[in-house]
């Protein structure tokens, strides 16, 4: 991790990328960012649009990260923009997710893309992400992460990330916890000269069903959408307001059953992702204490109780803060993995000693999950790359017809 644009503006222009050349999407945020741009995929797919997505970090492949029309790409494509990207800017020193983004954008302009989706990777300001000149920002649930690098605060947090906004662009803000952080986009957006939308204002109710102004034939609740979650309604509405706004700049129109169709169908494993119904076995992504703080209360709701929680994070996250988020949890059991093989990982005698009587170590995660003798609720929460180890073992996990619905066993 190195901040700073200079590498980024000088891979741009070796490879001879203009500022604004590639119709850039940029997803910026804390938690949600994934499953808007998820969702906003979906849609723009549904309505015939040649969409690309870059996201991260991966789960078991790192060409999850680069997708053209929802599909992951041949060898020979990511080989092709890697030595392209490699020839032009080996001096430059480049971060292995500024390599991927250079990637990703000579992979969207080969293919012409009408959209490329791009998830930033971290704050707004410094984002390799943030180079592209993106026409339209979606800004999601902004929170605490990353605090030695973006800061203490969320107001701080914020600040930082809308410092990604561009001149004469659109900005989208989702709904926000905090109540502070509306007003500091809304300042930036004008000190900056982009126009700002929020959810807040756009969002209807009827009957217990969500919509949005100018959109009244899109109603939605938990139910009608592809990935589970109370908070993935906001993330869908999110989703719906760009792609209102993106449809607009691309003289679309806006079909109310597709948009309905996209978001039944958007699938992204490791979100609220049950992948066994009995045992119930739930993946999820929930990495600092916002994420893990809306995951309890999800559950919660849907009176499912975890009673063995498989946990770990990454070092330079909100550790104590996010263990005591877990000791919320009314689990039996806090099963702590070995995960030294990341660099980032935090020591496991320390996070077991953070989460207390209940925490104690397991070594062998595939024996566990897949015991005969295993019949309680299972969540894996804390850290994507956990995730993906586990996704890793068992490669049917990320099949989307290995997807069960939440209702299935509420034990």
């Amino acid at each position: 991790m190195r901040l700073g644009l200079e590498r980024m503006q000088k891979g741009m222009y070796l490879l001879d990328v203009r500022h604004g050349e590639l119709p850039a999407v940029q997803l910026i945020g804390t938690n949600g960012k994934g499953s808007t741009a998820s969702f906003l995929e979906s849609l723009a797919l549904a309505h015939g649009m040649k969409a690309g997505l870059f996201t991260s970090p991966h789960l078991v492949s790192v060409k999850e990260r680069i997708r053209v029309d929802g599909k992951v790409l041949p060898d020979e494509v990511w080989l092709d923009a890697a030595n392209k990207v490699h020839s032009a800017c080996a001096d430059l020193g480049l971060t292995y997710f500024e390599f991927l983004t250079l990637m990703a954008v000579l992979i969207f302009r080969q293919a012409g893309v009408d959209a490329a989706i791009m998830e930033a990777g971290l704050g707004g300001r410094y984002d390799a992400t943030s180079s592209l000149g993106a026409k339209l920002h979606v800004i999601t649930s902004i929170d605490l992460d990353h605090t030695p690098v973006l800061g203490t605060t969320v107001p701080e947090i914020a600040a930082d990330k809308v410092a990604a906004v561009c001149k004469d662009s659109r900005v989208i803000l989702a709904r926000q916890r905090n109540s502070l952080v509306r007003d500091i986009v809304q300042q930036a957006c004008a000190r900056a000269g982009a126009g700002f939308l929020c959810v807040d204002d756009f969002q209807l109710k009827d009957g217990g069903k969500s919509g949005l102004k100018g959109l009244t034939s899109v109603v939605i609740d938990q139910q009608d959408l592809g990935l589970f979650g109370d908070y993935q309604l906001q993330n869908a509405l999110t989703a719906l307001l760009a792609w209102r706004i993106l449809a607009g700049m691309k003289e679309k129109k806006v079909e109310p059953e597709k948009c309905l169709q996209a978001l039944k169908n958007t699938y992204l494993p490791g979100r609220m992702h049950v992948v066994s119904p009995r045992p119930m076995i739930i993946m999820d992504g929930a990495h600092n204490p916002g994420a893990l703080s809306g995951l309890l209360a999800f559950l919660q709701s849907r009176n499912i109780n975890p009673l063995n929680i498989v946990f770990a994070c990454l070092s330079d996250k909100e550790v104590k803060p996010m263990a005591q988020m877990i000791k919320k949890f009314k689990a039996r059991r806090i099963l702590v993995p070995e995960t030294g093989h990341h660099s980032r990982a935090i020591n496991r005698k320390e996070l077991l000693a953070l989460l207390g009587k209940r925490a104690r170590p397991v070594d062998d995660l595939q024996g566990f999950l897949s015991s005969k003798d295993l019949d309680e609720p299972v969540l894996v929460c804390g850290s994507l790359y956990l995730l993906g180890y586990i996704y890793s073992i068992f490669p049917q996990w990320l099949d989307p017809d290995n997807k069960w619905p939440l209702a299935f066993d509420r034990q």
